[in-house]
């Protein structure tokens, strides 16, 4: 078998989506799917839910290992890979060892409630097994958005979530989703989310402008008449109040969707007046 072909018979699918930070990281596939699956918003959980078995996993592993033995940093794919138990993870760690004995960090996407199911001593276990990052998506810090989107957690949860992992030192990366209350809550989901996220200390907040996707329930809110979409001019400006009202520190913001064409990035809080007069600038140009 070919190189390309060797990677691609230890994936589900032909595209891998891992998030901006992880692009240079080897990738295991632990499971498929959502264990929520119930966002009204959300295109990628279209697959059954499962954690693989971890006779697949020790196969896969064998031939990631001899593609890419030089690695360090391992990430487990799955749109919630965190959901597995302590000990399933522990277990997969164990082979990675056998296979990439390189690797000593570990990062993965997660819910909180994957992470609120965890208890302290786990977490400090996983934490001391190398896992050294979680990429999570809070989209809103507004309950009432998180919960006309099905999110299936609370602001307050968010925050309890979070503030476990800061006390366990493993790393968040935080998306959020711009637009996601419509034009009718834009102040609120932009305030709101900046009292949660100022609450919190993560390593990087990453804003992805909201895209309809057919067929979501969202999708057919919008189509009834019982969403109203905003523009992308809209949306930054949305953005810019989110910017204005965050306070944390040493954390770089991102948003790689704005206007649909930019891409705008500063650390915070030392950058803040440049996001905002570049956000400035853009809208100016729109008129």
């Amino acid at each position: 078998m070919t190189r390309e072909e060797l990677y691609q018979s230890i994936y589900t699918h032909d595209t891998i989506y891992l998030p901006p930070h992880e692009q240079a990281t080897a990738a295991l596939e632990v499971s498929l799917g959502c264990s929520w699956h119930k966002c009204t918003f959300c295109d990628f959980a279209k697959d059954t839910f499962q954690i693989h078995p971890l006779e697949r996993i020790e196969h896969d592993l064998k031939i990631l290992g001899k593609l890419r033995p030089e690695d360090t940093r391992l990430f487990f794919l799955g749109e919630n890979a965190f959901c597995m138990s302590t000990g399933q993870q522990l277990a997969v760690m164990e082979l990675v060892h056998r296979y990439m004995p390189g690797v000593k960090e570990y990062a993965m996407y997660s819910r909180i409630d994957d992470i609120l199911r965890k208890s302290a001593k786990e977490l400090l276990d996983l934490a001391g097994a190398g896992v050294q990052a979680l990429h999570i998506g809070v989209e809103s810090g507004s309950d009432s958005i998180l919960e006309a989107r099905n999110k299936g957690v609370t602001s307050s949860q968010i925050v309890e979530a979070l503030k476990r992992l800061d006390e366990t030192g493993i790393d968040y990366y935080l998306t959020v989703i711009p637009g996601l209350g419509g034009r009718s809550f834009s102040r609120l989901h932009a305030i709101e989310t900046a009292r949660m996220l100022n609450q919190v200390h993560p390593r990087n907040i990453w804003c992805l402008k909201l895209k309809l996707w057919e067929d979501t329930p969202l999708w057919q809110e919008a189509k009834a008449g019982t969403f109203d979409e905003m523009t992308p001019e809209e949306i930054l400006r949305e953005e810019r109040l989110l910017i204005e009202n965050l306070n944390v520190r040493d954390c770089l913001f991102e948003d790689t969707t704005v206007l649909d064409q930019f891409t705008i990035q500063g650390v915070l809080p030392g950058q803040k007046e440049e996001l905002l007069r570049a956000i400035d600038y853009l809208l100016s140009l729109r008129g």
